[in-house]
């Protein structure tokens, strides 16, 4: 299906003053470059003397001048033909471009392509690499279809080198979008080669979670940024007395070498103010995450009532059709530590495909039993229970800053392959039960009251720019119990800790009877308030960078912790020694 072009133009320029250089538009590459021509006076270099009988200066031809040239670019034209397919989820989502400049500039704005049969009003947000929102503008004057282009109300000076997002909010979460989207260049502007179109459900916020199958949403940025150059310009020929040029008289002089210092210039003033200019650097390429994907709703046992079932709609979320590595031959039946033999999908279980990617829950008391998710289930109600199945991609219990309660039990969560920098379980009030954690950078977000984790097995990897956490507090409410499970951090390389508890606002932590391994300092019980126990864990020995605790000891009831050697299977083959709270 090819998209329309009867979207939004962008307006015209206009018509310069008489006797001032026009705007030049210049295809360049994928995007549109404008060239501005700066209306120059020349004068004579001092020292030197108008011919006898002139009315005018005669300008050297050998006089380089410095010449300023304002340029404007995005990722693609506006003429650019969109044909990736239509994507309906049915709720509100954040779609950006991650993108990075070769030099110094400004963003003035920003475009997106709107699919058929989006509505509703779209606010356009610039964000640093940092989540910071630099800049946010509402569009007006929508096509129904098509390009859409709004300006920031100030330009926003953007540093060469760093990665900036462009994106556009949806309340209806109608979009385009395709994968397999390469790295584009366009003049200074390109996109990293993995990771470049990005995404966030909910109200307006960074978009920070990315499909490993490099999807490409179509939003565009409008970067202007000024070049310097020196030019010879053309000689001006005197006018005599009687009106007629002279007659050439053959030059025996060699040509003139070019000083260093130029003729003195008269232009009008450039609108792009100085912001430097700069060697190009090369584009950050960061690596992969997890996607925005349709709403696509099937029949699951509900109480009081099932789930709707919409008509499915194709996915962006990569259909991963994998079976669980070693499921758990029975539940509840680790015998020492937690591993992937005895967590997860248990054996024998047969998985129901449930949608075509992203699944979302709207319904309070919804089971889901022996389901296979291909993507993120998203739960926005109450008393949710997952138990015997596969979610491809993470659990998350918060839209709008509002937590909703569910219980996953002997499930298995994350790709066999790739790694989503998002938590696997995170942003609610939730039970986990022998849950086997894998490719994701975090493994569990704690950012309700009682959550409670529990003969569960992580094993994290990470992505350059990850903080990656087995377990990280995060706005974390009131009674955190994290009992009995295994935590694996040693095949991360950017990494925080596989116990990274420091948010000031926890309170009361019960933290016994776990296997640790991995991290800066494995263990970081920090800020916390109440009760704060940690007793009965083992972490290997010296599998930490820096050392195996950080935290308020004084605080914390603090007892029975040893160091320890582990085989290929988790199983504790020596006791190291004690493992002491250490400042």
């Amino acid at each position: 299906m090819h998209a329309p072009r009867h979207g939004r133009r962008r307006k015209p320029r206009p018509t310069p003053d008489r006797g001032r250089a026009p705007w030049t538009l210049v295809s360049a590459l994928a995007g549109t470059l404008l060239v501005v021509g700066i209306p120059v006076t020349m004068l004579a270099s001092r020292g030197e003397t108008p011919p006898a009988g002139n009315s005018a200066v005669n300008v050297a031809a050998s006089k380089p001048v410095l010449v300023t040239e304002a340029k404007e670019i995005s990722l693609w034209s506006v003429d650019t033909e969109v044909s990736a397919p239509v994507r309906k989820d049915d709720a509100k989502v954040e779609l950006g471009t991650r993108f990075t400049a070769a030099q110094n500039g400004l963003v003035s704005g920003m475009r997106f392509y709107k699919a058929r049969g989006e509505r509703g009003k779209h606010t356009g947000s610039l964000w640093s690499s940092r989540g910071e929102r630099l800049a946010q503008v509402t569009f007006t004057d929508e096509t129904r279809s098509g390009w859409q282009e709004a300006e920031f109300a100030a330009p926003v000076r953007v540093r060469a080198g760093e990665t900036y997002t462009v994106s556009y909010h949806s309340d209806n979460g109608t979009y385009v979008g395709n994968a397999g989207a390469p790295s584009i260049t366009s003049g200074p502007l390109s996109t990293p080669a993995k990771r470049a179109g990005v995404y966030k459900y909910g109200r307006s916020a960074f978009p920070n979670q990315a499909n490993p199958k490099n999807f490409n949403y179509w939003v565009d940025v409008v970067f202007r940024w000024k070049e310097f150059s020196w030019k010879t310009p053309a000689p001006v020929p005197p006018v005599t007395e009687s009106g007629n040029p002279p007659a050439p008289v053959p030059s025996t002089e060699p040509p003139a070498v070019p000083s260093p210092s130029p003729s003195v210039v008269e232009s009008d003033p450039v609108v792009i103010p100085d912001v430097g200019t700069q060697t190009p650097t090369p584009t950050v390429t960061p690596t992969v995450t997890a996607t925005p994907t349709p709403t696509v709703t099937a029949t699951v046992t509900a109480t009081p009532k099932p789930s709707p079932t919409p008509t499915p709609t194709p996915s962006p979320k990569p259909s991963l059709t994998l079976a669980p590595e070693q499921p758990n031959p029975q539940p509840g039946t680790c015998a020492d530590h937690p591993t992937p033999a005895c967590t997860g999908v248990p054996a024998g279980t047969k998985l129901t495909k449930l949608g075509n990617g992203f699944y979302q829950v709207k319904t309070a008391g919804t089971v889901l039993d022996g389901v296979h998710i291909q993507g993120d289930l998203l739960i926005t109600a109450n008393n949710v229970t997952i138990k015997n199945s596969q979610i491809d991609g993470g659990v998350v219990g918060e839209q709008d800053n509002k937590f909703y309660s569910f219980t996953i039990t002997d499930s298995t969560v994350g790709p066999a392959s790739g790694c989503i920098t998002d938590p696997g379980i995170g942003d609610a009030t939730y039970t986990a039960t022998r849950v086997h954690v894998r490719g994701h950078s975090d493994g569990f977000r704690a950012s309700g009251d009682k959550i409670v984790i529990k003969d569960s097995y992580v094993k994290l990897c990470s992505s350059p720019g990850d903080h990656s956490d087995g377990i990280q507090s995060y706005v974390t409410g009131k009674g955190l119990v994290f009992d009995h499970n295994t935590v694996d951090q040693r095949d991360a390389r950017h990494i925080t800790a596989p116990i990274f508890l420091t948010d000031p606002r926890q309170v009361d932590i019960t933290l016994t009877n776990n296997l640790i391994m991995g991290g800066t300092f494995s263990i970081q019980v920090k800020n916390a308030k109440g009760a704060l126990i940690v007793r009965n864990n083992k972490l290997v020995d010296r599998s930490w960078v820096y050392g195996p605790v950080e935290a308020d000891c004084s605080l914390i009831d603090w007892q029975n912790n040893s160091l320890v050697t582990i085989d290929e299977n988790y199983k504790v083959t020596r006791t190291v020694g004690p493992l002491d709270c250490q400042l």
